[in-house]
């Protein structure tokens, strides 16, 4: 393992784009914690708020195909520096603009969002180029210990820096760190795509078109690619339900004030996260299955969440509290424990040419297939309670854990079909 790691950060191209994920990480977490916080103080309203996310959303079902479609037709270096330096400019326009009304706000998300789409499945893409297959574990692993810490870190200096520097200096931050990932990405190699980019307007539109379309026809037809697929985007719409009902979870089941859940909930998952994108990939470098660490992980995240919402809500406030802890720290160590084997194995089976439209296909589906299970899940827990809707997704968990145990060989990965 150690070897292995020591190859990765052998390879500069590697510390490339993953200077570029740290730097662009950071930013979107620290530009989040911001415009919410900003937003709602100018406002007071909760719906000026949610408008964030509709406005965010937009462009991954507008522009999200097409630009998967670029990302296997175009220069990934070219697409990665572009996009990075004009989010850059993007937030130094937001910086200069933003006192004259907060309506703008919706304007830059929008934008940033809409190129947020090309950068996202080139990074996703890149990575597979740039180092071996047996390297793909390790990283996995270190970009998800990179998002899971920049999810931190961002969110916890963001305040300070509003507290200190001011609204305007913040953004002026996040450029910059935008301008520290473009001279990052511009140090990799080019990466000039198999397909060419007609010249011809009308060519190009029906070139988009039929790589989106083949895109999808390769995911539906390939079941090596068609199940970690949908195991990826399961646990994404998982993560959005949770995420947009985090403050009844904290008012109804640890019963603290919201302005606290960040540091009790979101700080103890992101460090179990942080545990799981270390001690993974070791398992995966020792040979074991990933179907395996796959359903442990399924059925560990069920239980800690079941014991998390239903029992320890018994217990009184000390115990509540402290209890959750290492509770929350398990329960993100489990959730890595699903994604980077089931991220690994797609990266793998899926061939060169197709990854820019299946990754691009992927996080365009996780947008449109969250729409209506968070519009669903806050009017659950509205009605019903954030516990009702807790136990219908661990009811969820447990339902994928039973179909991939008896399904396993049909749909995923054998030891006799297929070599890890």
């Amino acid at each position: 393992m150690a070897k292995s790691w020591k190859k990765l950060f052998k390879n500069k191209n590697f510390i490339y784009i993953w200077l570029s994920q740290i730097f662009s990480q950071v930013t979107i977490f620290i530009l989040n914690f911001t415009i919410l916080f900003t937003l709602f103080e100018r406002t007071g309203s909760s719906i000026a708020t949610s408008l964030v996310w509709i406005f965010y959303a937009l462009p991954a079902i507008i522009i999200g195909p097409f630009a998967s479609a670029a990302v296997d037709m175009v220069d990934r270096r070219k697409i990665l520096m572009i996009a990075n330096l004009f989010q850059a400019l993007v937030i130094i326009v937001y910086a200069a603009t933003a006192g004259a009304s907060y309506f703008v706000v919706y304007a830059i998300v929008l934008t940033y969002s809409s190129l947020n789409q090309f950068y996202v499945p080139a990074e996703f893409a890149t990575l597979p180029f740039v180092i071996r297959k047996e390297l793909l574990p390790e990283a996995n692993g270190l970009f998800l210990l990179t998002q899971q810490g920049s999810l931190i870190f961002g969110f916890g200096i963001a305040g300070v820096f509003l507290k200190f520097i001011g609204f305007e200096n913040t953004l002026y931050i996040c450029s910059l760190f935008l301008l520290f990932a473009f001279l990052s990405t511009s140090l990799l190699p080019g990466m000039k795509a198999r397909q060419k980019f007609p010249a011809r307007f009308d060519k190009a539109v029906i070139a988009f078109f039929e790589n989106i379309f083949s895109g999808y026809k390769f995911i539906k037809e390939n079941k090596f690619v068609l199940a970690p697929f949908s195991i990826l985007i399961c646990m994404q719409v998982f993560l959005a339900i949770i995420t947009v009902n985090v403050p009844a979870i904290s008012l109804e089941v640890v019963k603290i004030p919201i302005s606290l859940a960040g540091t009790f909930l979101i700080v103890p998952a992101g460090l179990g996260a942080i545990f799981g994108s270390l001690l993974f990939p070791r398992f995966l470098a020792k040979g074991m299955r990933k179907i395996k660490i796959i359903k442990y992980s399924l059925l560990s995240l069920s239980l800690s969440l079941f014991i998390f919402i239903f029992i320890l809500s018994l217990f009184p406030v000390a115990i509540r509290i402290l209890g959750s802890i290492p509770l929350l720290v398990f329960i993100g160590f489990s959730y890595i424990g699903i994604l980077i084997p089931t991220q690994t194995f797609l990266q793998q089976k899926t061939p060169f040419g197709f990854r820019g439209r299946v990754f691009g296909n992927y996080w365009f589906l996780v947008t449109v297939l969250s729409v209506f299970p968070v519009i669903a899940s806050g009017t659950i827990t509205e009605i019903f309670g954030s516990k009702v809707l807790m136990a219908i997704l661990i009811f969820g968990i447990l339902g994928l854990f039973l179909f991939l145990k008896d399904s396993e060989k049909k749909y995923l990965i054998t030891e006799s079909h297929v070599q890890e």
